[in-house]
């Protein structure tokens, strides 16, 4: 499945995911990736736990943790607040 990185939350190192559905994906980035806003990725962004996706963008594979899938915008930004 492919998503647009919506937000990139570099203070925690989080990204959120907008795939082809319209859902969201909150992804905890478990390197030092270059990620930016706009930057479509690919790989199984309804999974939980830990994921490789795929920016296609910058051509660059990323181990992340998904920590929610299939959100609603709203739940997407309340999780987000709630891991600060």
């Amino acid at each position: 499945m492919k998503g647009t990185v919506v937000h990139h939350e570099h203070r925690i190192g989080f990204i959120v995911i907008r795939d082809e559905k319209g859902e969201f994906t909150i992804a905890e980035l478990l390197g030092k990736y270059d990620v930016e806003m706009g930057d479509v990725v690919s790989g199984n962004l309804h999974a939980s736990g830990d994921e490789a996706l795929f920016n296609q963008t910058q051509d660059e594979a990323m181990e992340v943790s998904i920590k929610g899938h299939g959100l609603s915008e709203q739940d997407a930004i309340s999780m987000l607040l709630r891991t600060h």
